[in-house]
């Protein structure tokens, strides 16, 4: 099942509100340039947690280590990524 970037995205929004909210970013308007560990909004460990939870989010098995490293922690190429990932899961 394809998702859409604007549901990978929705899901980020919600699942770092807190975070986003303390640095007066809109949940719901995530910046596609925004670096979730750069802006503190994740660690090293919240990297690790974030993946396994875009998983069981969405019931996808996405291989992480196909996704350049320094991309993985930026919405834009986050949500491209998990959302092409998608169409190889149908």
């Amino acid at each position: 099942m394809a998702i859409a970037q604007a549901e990978i995205r929705a899901f980020l929004g919600r699942h770092f509100a807190a975070q986003l909210e303390a640095l007066a970013i809109e949940p719901a308007e995530l910046p596609d340039d925004l670096d979730l560990l750069e802006r503190g909004v994740i660690d090293s460990f919240g990297l690790i947690e974030l993946i396994g939870s875009i998983d069981e989010e969405f019931d996808l098995c996405v291989d992480f280590e196909e996704i350049d490293p320094e991309q993985l922690t930026i919405v834009g190429p986050l949500c491209r990524f998990v959302a092409k990932a998608s169409e190889g899961d149908e």
